[in-house]
């Protein structure tokens, strides 16, 4: 019984937008911490470490924008030309390959 219903569940979620929210929340959050509240990177590992649990991310300094993948989803969080309007989420895609190592 357990089984029909871990099955069940599995292909409910396969078709959900509730698989994007840990990458999307990740790349906003910490894109949000970098870039906007000019924190340290130690500082927001620490803020967001509930949202690491799903998702993992690598920053782009340069291009001021996080990268964040978790539950077969990948999010980009960018900061606006206008920094008074935050971060903003300006993709998400199905993950199609890994990270590589270089990722928090």
């Amino acid at each position: 019984m357990k089984k029909v219903l871990l099955v069940s569940t599995l292909i409910f979620l396969s078709g959900c937008k509730y698989l994007e929210a840990p990458s999307m929340g990740l790349a906003k959050e910490m894109c949000s911490c970098l870039f906007v509240g000019e924190q340290t990177m130690n500082f927001c590992r620490e803020v967001t470490k509930e949202s690491r649990t799903f998702a993992k991310y690598k920053v782009n300094w340069e291009d001021k924008s996080v990268e964040a993948r978790g539950v077969g989803h990948k999010a980009v969080g960018k900061l606006n030309e206008n920094p008074r309007f935050g971060c903003s989420i300006v993709s998400v895609d199905e993950e199609q390959e890994e990270f590589e190592k270089d990722i928090f």
